[in-house]
Parts: structure tokens; sequence; C-alpha cells
């Protein structure tokens, strides 16, 4: 029989990176030899792959100016993160974690919905940067904890083609460059509060309950406020757009287990034994927040 999952064993909580690692789901009862092989598999470092091609960031510059792509994605719960080497006269090194969760859905539907993308875009980035300032500190702190002379990197906002974004979505995220000639070791570029910022966009562990303007209540205003005309559903909350080329007309969120449906219908066969189709099956169309139409 396999044994119950000691507490103290792999207790999930949140990190607070010098070092990123992989996270996989954990079910509650795992034998000792599945233990171990989640561990290995949790603290291995996600990063050294990239660091195997390019040992040292003077490796990776010189393939990026000779015209290699030297790129690297990756995610530790939370938001997509990026690190690349952009040649050139003067070559950087970026790293960057980009838009994820409620507040991607609201911005692709805000700026869908809106008649002026690019004032849409303008006003995505504004926010982008108004709630990194907001979460930096906290962030900052949770590091001092174990570094006490650690300073966040201050990141800036950007957006860039998206090719698979819907009708030309571009993607957003924030970012920070490091002159790459100055640069004799990765972790020169790792700064573990700007991946943190990968985190805080998945709402996943929670940092929507510690800040404040991180709830959905409090985006949709900012997104509002700075020109994003995003709209919810007044029943399930979930962002809204009328304007999808495939779905014109018909309100629906970018979410596909969601979608145009504002409730999810229960089972066909789930119904006390009789195998029949009830009226609540069929779920419920959203109902946007027609104060917020333009």
């Amino acid at each position: 029989m396999p044994k119950k999952r000691k507490k103290d064993r792999k207790a999930r909580k949140r990190r607070v990176p010098g070092q990123a690692g992989t996270v996989a789901e954990v079910e509650d009862f795992l034998d000792d030899e599945e233990c171990e092989e989640l561990e290995a598999h949790e603290d291995r470092d996600i990063f050294r792959q990239f660091t195997q091609v390019y040992p040292a960031p003077a490796d990776a510059v010189q393939a990026a100016c000779s015209g290699e792509q030297v790129e690297w994605h990756g995610r530790v719960e939370g938001g997509l993160m990026r690190h690349r080497v952009l040649g050139g006269d003067n070559p950087v090194v970026e790293q960057a974690v980009f838009m994820d969760g409620f507040l991607a859905s609201a911005s692709c539907c805000g700026w869908l919905q809106a008649q002026d993308t690019a004032k849409a875009e303008r006003g995505i980035l504004t926010t982008l940067a108004e709630l990194h300032e907001v979460c930096r500190p906290v962030l900052e702190a949770e590091i001092r904890t174990i570094r006490p002379d650690y300073r966040a990197q201050e990141l800036h906002p950007f957006s860039e083609e998206a090719g698979d974004g819907p009708q030309g979505f571009p993607r957003f995220g924030l970012r920070v460059t490091y002159p790459a000639r100055e640069l004799t070791d990765w972790e020169q570029t790792r700064d573990p509060a700007t991946w943190n910022m990968a985190q805080v966009f998945s709402s996943f562990l929670g940092y929507d309950e510690q800040i404040p303007e991180l709830g959905r209540d409090a985006l949709i205003a900012r997104l509002q406020l700075n020109g994003v005309p995003a709209i919810r559903c007044v029943r399930c909350g979930v962002p809204l757009t009328d304007r999808h080329p495939r779905w014109n007309g018909v309100w629906t969120c970018p979410i596909a287990e969601i979608g145009t449906l504002c409730e999810v219908s229960s089972d066909a066969y789930d119904h006390d034994g009789t195998y029949m189709f009830t009226d609540s099956d069929f779920g419920h169309p959203h109902q946007p927040e027609h104060s917020l139409l333009t």
C-alpha cells in the first residue's frame, strides 16, 4: 500500500528563489520511491539546459552576434519567462516575464473591444508599469528575508507581435536588460523578483489576496481607467468580448473551458440514473456589465 505523504516532506509553499526549480502537481498518496523521484524533478534547475549549451554569457553573446537565435523559455508556478541575448554593437541579455492569468484575459478582451487598439495597447502597458510599482516592494521584501541586501530590478513594460494572437493581439510583459559584455555569470541575469512576477500574474500562489491591487475588480477598474474597455460578465465575472471574428456579436471568454457559457453544464449521465437532459444542461449565456459597454 502506498504510504500517506508526510505533510512536512513536500509541503507546497511560495518560492523565494535564488535558483528556480520546476514544480509538479503532487497527489496525496505517494510511495517513497515516487517521493524521491518527484523531489529530484522539482529540485532540477530549469535553466540548466540553456547553460549547458552556453556555459557563460560570453558564449551566448558570441553565438548571438554570429546570427544564432539565443533564447530560453520556461515556467515556475506562473506565467511564461524568457531569457534571450540580443546581439549588435552593444549586446544585451534580456530577462522577461509575460502577462498571464486574469489580467491577460481581461486585456485581450479589452483590446478586441477597443475602437482604437493603439490606445488600448498603451493602456495595457501603463497598467503593467503601475502594477509592477505596486508589486516590486512586496517581492523585494520577501527575498530580503534570506538576502538582506537584495534590491529588486526595475522592470519596463513591453509589447511585441504574437503570431498566434487573436486578430493581432500583441504579447505583453515586463523585462530588464543587462549589458552583456559586463557579465561573467548567468546568475547576474537571474533576478528572483523578476521571475516571481510571473507567479504574481498567474495568481496561483495567492498574491492577489496579499496585494489588493491584484484583485479582479481592481484589475478591471485599472484597465478601464487607463483607456482599455475591459468588460466582465455580471454573473460569473470572466472577461468578455463580442468582437472576436469567429464569435461576432456573441459574448465569449478567451478560455476554452468557459467560452460562450456562463455556467458549465452538468454531465448528461449524472442525473440519478435517469440519463435524460434537463434544461440546465444547456447553460446560460454571459451577461456583460452594460454600464461598461462602449
